[in-house]
């Protein structure tokens, strides 16, 4: 259990950070931004052996955190956000990762006013719609790590007053969910 939490957890951190570089990196950049992706899961990956050990002071009796905001405020989480944080530096962005029932909310905040006011909604919708098999992938993955059941993962962008740009839910897939009942559908098909 300890290996699927450490694994979710990187998965999330990696697209979290892909996801940022993806909105705020423009056309001429893309090249960059790809490498510093790479990197950056490398790096992801390196600390996430330095942080396995607090992995079982953090979950509960069955190996998973009770609660979405639990994950959160995990010693592991708050050190790969920690991480995540300082490579958002630079960027003219910040994140902000809550909780509110069963859905995981990230809030990307454009905290320089010129590029919030350059920032377009509809490109930024665009940059939702070419991510959604990501966040739909993060969804699927949550309840792995966390006891919590319809997760909803909500990407949302705000302008550095915090006023919303655009903002988007994200289920699992059919894929994803189809995976996760591929059991009891093959126990139900050896009743028959």
């Amino acid at each position: 259990m300890k290996n699927k939490i450490r694994k979710t957890l990187l998965l999330l951190c990696a697209m979290m950070l892909a996801f940022a570089l993806t909105a705020c990196g423009g056309s001429k950049d893309d090249d960059n931004t790809d490498d510093n992706t790479a990197q950056t899961e490398d790096n992801a990956a390196a600390g996430d052996d330095a942080s396995a050990d607090d992995t079982a002071d953090d979950s509960s009796v069955s190996g998973k955190f009770s609660s979405i905001q639990e994950f959160i405020d995990s010693d592991m989480m708050q050190e790969e956000l920690a991480s995540q944080m300082e490579s958002l530096e630079g960027s003219g962005m910040s994140m902000e990762l809550t909780a509110e029932d069963n859905k995981l909310i990230y809030n990307f905040k454009i905290d320089d006013p010129d590029l919030s006011a350059a920032m377009d909604a509809s490109a930024l919708e665009s940059s939702l719609d070419s991510q959604a098999s990501t966040f739909e992938s993060v969804a699927g993955v949550l309840p792995t790590a966390i006891d919590v059941d319809n997760p909803v993962v909500v990407v949302r962008y705000l302008d550095s007053d915090g006023n919303e740009l655009a903002s988007r839910e994200f289920t699992p897939s059919d894929d994803t969910a189809d995976d996760t009942d591929a059991p009891a559908d093959d126990a139900a098909d050896t009743a028959e």
